[in-house]
């Protein structure tokens, strides 16, 4: 977030593209860590939990795991879960620690950072130092790995012989086939569908214990336990399997230009004929829906109830974040939520004020009950060599 609209900033062009081999979607050039590094203190993350107690007891549950296994988490992201095994029973849970374990210095600092000094050597070491755990979680940090394989070594090197690792991903299949932009992000470099998940595992030597996608209304989230055992050549995707991979990675990347200009047809004609429009949530999902659909001239304010945000500006689109009471003060007509979708309705019941005057929602993200009435909405473009 921007002080002021005219402040420089740094740029860095996003290119995605699908390997050949295995089907994985991922940034070509990522973002250098240091970059991403965040600016302030009271940005927050919040990862779907509703299934945490189940995947607790999936856990507690693993053959030669007891109360008395050590289990590691990799970064804050895994805190919820591992309370929750605390809470079951576990007496040796504890997590990598940035400063001490990685040498990470200074308290701005996340996933980012953490994915960049996560390293066989250094993991060995946290071993050597604090032994090794019988299950190492990582939750949302996988896609953040910008060296996929160097990642994935470390995590075998840190975790016991005959031990597990438990990852989480977001599921992207679902967006995809959607036609839906707003879950690109620079800080992910990798965009997993179950089939390149789970192949990522067996690539690292990893044994599939279990793998699965929870529903959420958003994104599923995608959670796979493997073992530190090989299990040769297992999980490579079939000919039949990669062509659809492929294929499904294609028509969302040429749905993209069909998609901005639905996009931006739709919201000229209406600020013709109604008037101002915002967009509700200023997080990643809401700046990669104006930025990467090149809507910033469309968009006239972007309202946020985190008041920390309000008075600062948009990174590439400069728009200035406003409180809520801005879609009165400021004759907006139609508002689009980037919001969770599972808190949207009661989002528009808050404001039947802005209801009253003739406003209204729509939700920027496709299959839901509130979305734009756009022909993009469903399915890939043409499709494109």
């Amino acid at each position: 977030f921007l002080t002021h609209a005219t402040k420089p900033e740094y740029m860095h062009r996003l290119v995605i593209g699908q390997c050949k081999t295995c089907g994985l979607i991922q940034i070509i050039d990522p973002v250098p860590a240091s970059e991403l590094s965040p600016w302030y203190d009271w940005i927050v993350y919040k990862e779907p939990e509703g299934h945490l107690d189940r995947l607790a007891e999936m856990i507690s549950n693993l053959p030669g795991i007891t109360h008395k296994s050590a289990i590691c988490g990799v970064s804050q992201t895994d805190d919820s879960l591992l309370d929750r095994l605390v809470e079951q029973g576990f007496q040796n849970v504890w997590r990598i620690d940035p400063e001490g374990d990685l040498g990470v210095r200074g308290c701005l600092h996340g996933t980012e950072t953490i994915q960049a000094r996560f390293d066989p050597q250094g993991a060995t070491k946290i071993a050597n130092l604090r032994g090794s755990p019988d299950v190492v979680v990582g939750r949302y940090i996988l896609e953040h790995a910008q060296d996929i394989r160097k990642f994935l070594s470390a995590l075998k090197a840190l975790v016991s012989p005959r031990g597990y690792i438990v990852l989480e991903v977001p599921d992207c299949q679902r967006p995809m086939e959607n036609s839906d932009y707003s879950f690109v992000w620079e800080e992910h470099a990798l965009y997993f569908t179950q089939r390149t998940f789970r192949r990522s595992l067996a690539v690292a030597g990893f044994s599939l214990v279990h793998c699965e996608s929870y529903d959420y209304p958003l994104q599923n989230a995608l959670v796979g336990i493997g073992g530190s055992q090989p299990e040769a050549l297992s999980h490579l995707l079939s000919r039949h399997d990669l062509q659809e991979e492929q294929e499904r990675g294609q028509a969302w990347a040429c749905g993209l230009t069909s998609k901005r200009d639905d996009l931006r047809s739709f919201l000229q004609e209406y600020r013709q004929k109604r008037g101002n429009t915002a967009l509700y949530g200023s997080g990643q999902l809401g700046c990669a829906f104006i930025n990467l659909l090149e809507l910033k001239e469309l968009i006239d304010i972007v309202v946020d109830d985190n008041a920390n945000k309000q008075g600062y500006f948009m990174p590439g689109s400069h728009l200035p974040i406003c409180a809520a009471s801005a879609l009165l003060q400021e004759d907006i007509s139609l508002c689009l939520m980037s919001v969770r979708p599972e808190i949207q309705e009661q989002l528009i019941r808050n404001h039947r004020a802005f209801l009253e005057q003739g406003g209204t929602f729509f939700s920027i993200f496709p299959d839901g009950p509130n979305e734009l009435p756009l022909s993009s909405n469903r399915g890939g473009g043409d499709r494109c060599e």
